[in-house]
């Protein structure tokens, strides 16, 4: 079975119609569009601090953004350390074949 769902709105989940009667459905999609008039109607009466965008969504993108930062942090690090490695490598085998004329390509 196909899954039927119908989007929410910032606050209001989305509804899920999955396993619902197609019989109740447009009773149930309009409830759903009257929850969302009403829950549109209390945010514009909250104070703008209060409303879900200056809270969740605000907090959802700091969290987002910090994730992206963290991200770039640790994909920068992991280059670095490559950087490193091949470099350890590349000197290992200038002194292994100064020495020893043998090279070790394998590390």
């Amino acid at each position: 079975m196909q899954p039927i769902i119908i989007e929410g709105y910032k606050g209001c989940m989305p509804l899920d119609l999955t396993h619902v009667e197609p019989k109740y459905h447009k009773i149930m999609i309009d409830q759903h569009n009257e929850d969302i008039r009403e829950y549109k109607k209390y945010q514009d009466n909250l104070p703008s601090r209060l409303r879900y965008e200056n809270t969740n969504e605000r907090i959802t993108k700091a969290l987002n953004l910090e994730q992206q930062i963290q991200t770039q942090i640790n994909n920068a690090k992991r280059l670095d350390q490559i950087e490193k490695d091949n470099r350890y490598l590349e000197e290992r085998n200038l002194y292994l074949e100064k020495k020893c004329g043998v090279v070790d390509n394998k590390g």
